[in-house]
């Protein structure tokens, strides 16, 4: 086997284990979370961008229904509001660790879909790992949270807790925006680290 095999292999196994990763994330975030509430859904695109063309028509047309290469980038996770649809938290995950492209990636897409869906809070979870590492803070510009899982069993009650605490925060940023005037006294992004 040449090593452009080898390589391949590699990246194929590791894409199937996120496969693995999303639809067990999937199965606990639709067993935890009411289902008349919230839909949970794998590999729904959302819109990074709209755009008035030259004859002055909006781009993309459907607004409500985002499609890769039309102004949208797929996401791996996606908690929407059941009625309306209204997106509210997106999880991107990798397993098995992570690379600095990686949150270079992910946080540059957390920025551009924030820009249309101000609400939206955005997360990155890697599977199979102990730990995230220095890179995610030195990297990491659009992402509201993560969390490293060696295993789903042993740590999802804790990704669960953060995922609820992250759709409230969506919710909470959504009824503001409802009104077209909204005061408050106090604002505040919290940092809460577990340390290993």
């Amino acid at each position: 086997m040449t090593d452009a095999n080898v390589e391949e292999t590699k990246t194929t196994s590791r894409r199937d284990q996120e496969k693995g990763f999303a639809l067990e994330l999937q199965m606990l975030l639709e067993g935890s979370l009411p289902s008349t509430a919230y839909t949970v859904h794998v590999g729904k695109s959302l819109l990074y961008k709209l755009e008035v063309d030259v004859n002055g028509q909006l781009r993309p047309e459907d607004l409500r229904n985002p499609k890769r290469g039309q102004f949208a980038f797929e996401t791996d996770i996606l908690i929407e509001k059941a009625s309306p649809a209204i997106p509210l938290v997106v999880v991107e995950l990798k397993f098995g660790g992570f690379t600095t492209h990686d949150i270079i990636t992910y946080s540059s897409k957390a920025t551009r879909h924030k820009e249309i869906y101000p609400y939206l809070r955005y997360g990155f979870v890697v599977g199979g790992s102990a730990a995230l590492s220095k890179k995610f803070l030195t990297h990491n510009q659009g992402i509201d949270f993560a969390m490293s899982i060696r295993d789903m069993a042993a740590a999802g009650n804790k990704l669960m807790d953060l995922v609820t605490r992250q759709i409230a925060n969506a919710e909470t940023l959504v009824e503001m925006m409802r009104t077209n005037r909204t005061s408050f006294t106090r604002y505040e992004k919290n940092i809460d680290v577990d340390r290993s």
